[in-house]
């Protein structure tokens, strides 16, 4: 698998964003991750589709967009125009299974990837019925809505019950892991499977942003699958 670093936007300088961006360019990000908060679905609020539509104008970095929000149905035409290419909703938003599949649809159905945020509380196994339509899963490796939080290592084992379901079906599908990511739990995640990494206070905040991204990427690519 190839292993990616999506920087979490969440944690840049927000009173430079235009350079934070192109500073993660030149660090050789992968993804820029945009974390869009409602203020209900979590506890907090961000940014919303002109602020990701500002940053696509100076990146062409592929936009990751987590949907922390209750209804992230209602928005799909925003963020198409906005510049999202990849959407990410949460399974716990008050929908039917049936419901799910039609917002993963019509997610498709605009030109963007699909994606399914389990929180910690979650198991695998509630993503399985999606798996066909899923382009990623992304396992919370803290509780959504605040940055800055300690990586929980029991999710281990529910990264890699997504991967070995993923492998079962023969879907060559990426598995992000967000919340709290350094070089040495990153290695933790991609041993079970994890080939996203989801990097916030680490690379914004590092002294050296390549160097931190690059340390990042390269302990994933030494532990990939090892304890599969």
């Amino acid at each position: 698998m190839k292993i990616l670093t999506s920087p979490s936007v969440l944690a840049c300088d927000f009173l430079h964003l235009e350079d934070e961006i192109r500073r993660a360019d030149a660090a050789g990000s992968d993804w820029l991750h945009c974390d869009v908060m409602d203020g209900m679905f979590v506890p907090n609020m961000s940014f919303g589709f002109d602020t990701i539509r500002a940053i696509n104008t100076v990146s062409d970095l592929p936009l990751d967009v987590h949907m922390m929000t209750c209804v992230p149905q209602n928005y799909l035409d925003a963020l198409k125009a906005a510049g999202a290419d990849i959407v990410t909703i949460h399974n716990d938003i008050g929908l039917s299974e049936e419901e799910l599949h039609e917002v993963l649809k019509n997610i498709h159905a605009r030109g963007m990837k699909a994606a399914m945020s389990l929180k910690p509380k979650f198991p695998a196994e509630t993503v399985f019925p999606f798996m066909d339509e899923l382009d990623m899963v992304l396992i919370m490796t803290v509780e959504p809505g605040f940055g800055g939080q300690k990586f929980m290592p029991d999710m281990l084992d529910k990264i890699a019950n997504v991967r070995r379901k993923a492998n079962e079906l023969g879907k060559d599908m990426d598995i992000q892991v967000d919340g709290g990511i350094n070089a040495a739990n990153a290695a933790l995640a991609a041993a079970y499977g994890a080939n996203v990494f989801v990097v916030g206070t680490a690379s914004f905040r590092a002294p050296d942003m390549k160097v931190a991204l690059d340390d990042v990427k390269k302990a994933a690519e030494e532990a990939y699958g090892k304890n599969l």
